[in-house]
């Protein structure tokens, strides 16, 4: 289920609701002061791949030591 961010227009508290997209509207209910003046935010979202992976060279990493990175075009 997606996971939907806001921000109550009343007191300034941030929360996240889990739900279907169609019963978002119900639940957007600020769990600080019970208003439903909200805004809905847009956050980031989690990429089903490692940084590795998405941009190989970058992080490299030897076995037993710290990363190191390696800006792209740096050679």
């Amino acid at each position: 289920m997606p996971v939907y961010e806001y921000t109550c227009a009343k007191c300034g508290e941030r929360f996240e609701i889990v739900c279907s997209h169609a019963g978002r509207e119900d639940l957007a209910v600020c769990p600080a002061c019970g208003s439903r003046d909200v805004a809905q935010v847009f956050g980031g979202f989690k990429v089903g791949i490692s940084r590795t992976k998405l941009n190989p060279g970058t992080f490299e990493r030897t076995r037993g030591a710290p990363p190191k990175h390696n800006p792209p075009g740096r050679g």
